[in-house]
């Protein structure tokens, strides 16, 4: 036991460790390029690596984390977090009104809120976007997320329909969303991925084709998908119709799929990527350069058994 834990300290470890260039768009360093002080020269390019593509695109379906670090770019929800994880207005332009019970919650929207194409951000659109993930038929994992909000459970779990979940659009500006109980952390669930709204008129036009690619994906967010090529690469560029542009800075931000950590950072020397994730054995050769850097995260594991097919497993004293 004692082997495997260490390995899976090892493992932790790995995630947190970086070693980050300031240098854009693969602009030259005052280093000889090979990262650490941001050139004068720099292009608001960034240039990232992840470890696997983007699952989908569809806020309804995705369960994993590259998805939803993509969703946090490219769509804002009700309340996006602040630098203290703290919920702060999103495409609300206010804290929540609530009732004296704090079961019913009144949001009134910015009017300013558009999508990609142009089209203004509704109450209709979460409406439409939270009723389509707890409908049992779009088969959503994390329909669990909305049972907090009247009648999510029974419509997943079959019992009612998707129009009777307890949210509603009392105008274009304004929803209203009625809780099972005051729930304290609320506020801040809305943030979370899948809760992002979606437009109807093109998630329907799209049909299963909605956000498998960079043409049948729409954005609310500052940045959108320009371009996406499964397995290998993806860009993001400035959302011109997003309300709060002008805080945007960055050009464009590419992400290249680099599943070998040694790829990545053979890259990353060679001015290719910003940043780079380091494993284990590269730390000591790299704790002392001045672009290291230790990020400590938070996260859990879920593991799954089969206990249906394997005999063993059935055996719920093994």
């Amino acid at each position: 036991m004692r082997k495997r834990l260490a390995a899976l300290l090892s493992i932790l470890v790995a995630v947190v460790l970086t070693l980050a260039a300031c240098s854009g768009g693969g602009s030259k360093s005052e280093d000889g390029g090979k990262g650490g002080v941001k050139s004068e020269k720099s292009e608001n390019v960034l240039n990232l690596a992840s470890t696997s593509d983007i699952p989908t695109m569809d806020s309804s379906l995705a369960t994993d984390q590259v998805s939803f670090f993509t969703f946090n770019q490219t769509l804002e929800g009700l309340y996006v977090l602040d630098k203290d994880d703290k919920p702060v207005p999103g495409v609300a332009k206010e804290d929540p009104k609530k009732s004296e019970d704090g079961k019913t919650w009144t949001i009134k929207l910015r009017d300013n809120a558009k999508w990609s194409n142009g089209d203004p951000v509704t109450a209709h659109d979460f409406v439409y976007a939270w009723q389509r993930t707890v409908d049992p038929d779009t088969a959503a994992e994390y329909a669990y997320m909305f049972e907090n909000i009247e009648n999510a459970k029974d419509i997943t779990a079959g019992k009612k329909k998707p129009e009777e979940l307890g949210v509603k659009a009392v105008d274009d500006q304004t929803l209203e969303i009625k809780l099972v109980k005051d729930v304290p952390w609320m506020q801040s669930l809305f943030a979370f991925g899948s809760f992002m709204p979606q437009n109807e008129k093109f998630v329907e036009k799209q049909g299963k084709k909605f956000g498998t690619t960079a043409d049948a994906t729409l954005s609310n967010g500052p940045f959108q998908l320009e371009q996406w090529k499964t397995e290998d690469n993806w860009k993001l560029v400035p959302n011109k119709e997003y309300w709060d542009k002008d805080k945007v800075k960055l050009k464009e931000v590419n992400y290249k799929v680099v599943k070998e950590t040694q790829t990545a950072l053979n890259m990353y020397q060679t001015g290719k990527l910003d940043s780079v994730v380091l494993d284990p054995q590269n730390v000591n050769k790299y704790k002392d350069k001045k672009d290291f850097s230790t990020e400590l995260t938070s996260s859990n594991y879920l593991f799954r058994i089969n206990n249906t097919q394997n005999k063993d497993l059935k055996n719920k004293d093994l």
